[in-house]
């Protein structure tokens, strides 16, 4: 009984510091704001999980805590992962707007300063994708009652969007 006792806590214990999860995803939304013109996008990421993936973009250390310069750091790595292709070329059309801390997740804030329909537009989501081999990407993108989810995962980072 104790064995077990024992082997349950090292498997539900988070090693050095960090915790385990059983898969790796990003979830996020498009959505189109009438008002100001602008597709909103919002993409909620495992804190742990960016930490890493930026740090093995950069080849250093990230620390959410301790790197200076986070801002400059994840812009980089956003507009290096995701995107839009158009006649087969990688552009990033969007502003930064930010990141938040919330819990153990960062939200990462961008918006594309277009009121045309993204209807026809190639996108690509490899967030993490260079990190861990089991990443899925979920984007729900809305336009007045439209709604649309696109999953990006091993072969299918790029995808058309309806």
């Amino acid at each position: 009984m104790k064995t077990k006792l024992l082997v349950l806590i090292l498997l539900t214990t988070p090693i050095f510091g960090r915790s385990l999860h059983p898969f790796h995803s990003s979830v996020g939304d498009c959505i189109f704001n009438p008002k100001e013109k602008v597709w909103d996008i919002s993409i909620r990421l495992f804190q742990d999980d960016l930490a890493e993936g930026v740090s093995h973009f950069t080849g250093s250390p990230f620390s959410f805590q301790k790197t200076a310069e986070i801002d400059v750091i994840l812009e980089k790595y956003v507009r290096k992962n995701f995107g839009f292709q158009v006649n087969q070329k990688r552009t990033t059309p969007y502003r930064w707007v930010g990141w938040e801390p919330v819990d153990d997740t960062v939200w990462i804030y961008l918006e594309i300063p277009t009121e045309h329909y993204l209807s026809g537009a190639f996108m690509e989501n490899k967030l993490l994708a260079d990190t861990f081999s089991d990443q899925s990407n979920l984007l729900q993108v809305v336009r007045d009652a439209q709604k649309r989810s696109y999953l990006f995962k091993d072969k299918a980072w790029v995808q058309r969007l309806d």
